[in-house]
């Protein structure tokens, strides 16, 4: 598989933030969003990985990706037997571009009853079907024009999030919000969210997370902008929480 990393950190995103996980970090994605923060897996190519040997101490290995996939099992083996950790998470780049690979990654780190999340743009719908055996927990953005300067399709994001919910995982959704966010992309987006919250769907959690400037991004919104968007969003659905990215407020990568 192409990865570009395993280690231990602490979640600082949505549901699961400030949780301990295992995050393995696989290269390429299918998008480009203006403020993403690892650009180093963007590209699907070979490249160096970094393994932690220790949890949460950077004590890295460098290997050469792609690597085999009993590698990065042993990898995340060898840092959950050294700490307790709440679960693993996929994450990118974005994971389902190696569906078949992943899917076969997730059956072995699944092994024991461990739980695996994934991170996920929500868009590769039949890459999910495959490996939703192995998955405990889908986080999955959606995806706002006027904040990420993509042109994702709602209507493939809406059968994403219904694949997921359909499939019994636990799913929630995260929309990154910045100073320019169009109000109509906003509300189509919670509506979207509101929509699914029906039967199989009840309880689905949506995230705001103003944006941390990085790369092409340069500012975040202001709290009163933050404040305006929550009540936006709470007048369409009321399970609607803002949670920036505390990992980035602790150091952690």
């Amino acid at each position: 598989m192409l990865v570009t990393e395993v280690f231990s950190a602490i979640q600082g995103e949505a549901a699961l933030v400030g949780e301990r996980q295992i995050f393995v970090r696989l290269a390429g994605c299918n998008i480009r969003c203006s403020y993403c923060d690892q650009p180093e897996a963007l590209e699907r190519r070979p490249g160096p990985c970094r393994i932690e040997r220790t949890p949460g101490r950077r004590d890295w290995q460098l290997l050469e990706s792609p690597l085999p996939i009993s590698t990065i099992a042993g990898a995340v083996d060898d840092l959950w037997e050294q700490l307790p950790h709440h679960s693993i998470s996929l994450t990118g780049g974005e994971p389902l571009m190696q569906a078949v690979r992943v899917a076969q990654l997730a059956e072995q780190l699944s092994a024991g009853g461990r739980a695996i999340m994934l991170e996920t743009n929500g868009t590769l719908v039949s890459a999910l079907e495959r490996i939703v055996p192995c998955l405990t927990y889908v986080s999955m953005d959606l995806k706002l024009a006027s904040v990420d300067g993509t042109r994702v399709a709602g209507d493939t994001q809406r059968r994403f999030l219904r694949t997921s919910i359909d499939a019994g995982l636990t799913t929630w959704v995260k929309i990154v919000i910045g100073p320019s966010t169009d109000g109509d992309q906003f509300d189509r987006a919670v509506s979207l969210v509101a929509e699914m919250a029906h039967g199989p769907g009840a309880g689905l959690e949506l995230f705001l997370q103003p944006v941390t400037p990085f790369g092409a991004v340069h500012s975040a919104p202001n709290p009163e902008q933050v404040l305006a968007l929550h009540e936006r969003a709470l007048r369409i659905y009321p399970r609607v929480r803002v949670v920036p990215q505390t990992h980035k407020a602790i150091g952690q990568l």
